[in-house]
């Protein structure tokens, strides 16, 4: 049989098998690893907004007593030009948040040193809390689903296209992941040092 006719039987095969609503073994692992690894990134979103629940709350307080105007806590602040940070967190963390209810019945102090220290305390608990949960992940299913693909995803695929050279084209293999690679894309919170 000569190598255009193995071709040809191979490109029917990959057409047999789209049209019987199946997929080659390269395609099917790929996915599968897409899911697994969004599923942890869900998970890790996820539990991450509900640790951040008492840093916003305090973030909406501090809001509320300067009406929106960030450049007011400057004077709390070690390097008073740092209050972006602040504005920047609030616009990321609150965005979509509305007016809490509490915000105009004057319940809350006229100076902001302590609200800010209630706010540091928070974020404090919150980067111990998150740190402790990403050290204690259990990464070892995941990263088994990473060392597969990273093994066999070249080899199906040359099977399936009948060359390697082809199935190694734009092929990088996938770190693993770690508590440090999930730290970097959900950091901990950096608040600006306070006088």
């Amino acid at each position: 049989m000569g190598e255009h006719e193995f071709e040809g039987s191979r490109a029917e095969f990959l057409q047999m098998l789209a049209e019987q609503g199946e997929e080659p073994a390269f395609i099917t692992r790929h996915r599968r690893l897409d899911a697994a690894m969004e599923q942890l990134r869900w998970a890790c979103r996820t539990h991450r907004q509900t640790l951040l629940r008492g840093p916003r709350l305090h973030l909406r307080k501090i809001a509320s007593m300067i009406r929106g105007d960030w450049s007011k806590l400057s004077p709390c602040l070690a390097s008073p030009s740092r209050w972006r940070v602040f504005a920047s967190l609030h616009e990321e963390w609150n965005r979509n948040s509305p007016t809490p209810s509490w915000a105009n019945q004057g319940l809350w102090f006229d100076r902001l040193d302590r609200p800010l220290r209630e706010l540091r305390r928070s974020v404090d608990r919150f980067n111990r809390d998150w740190q402790s949960h990403l050290d204690t992940l259990d990464l070892k299913p995941i990263n088994q689903m990473i060392a597969g693909f990273n093994d066999y995803y070249v080899l199906e695929k040359a099977c399936a296209f009948g060359s390697e050279d082809i199935a190694r084209r734009g092929f990088d293999p996938v770190p693993p992941m770690t508590p440090q690679s999930l730290l970097d894309e959900f950091p901990l919170v950096e608040l600006p040092a306070l006088r």
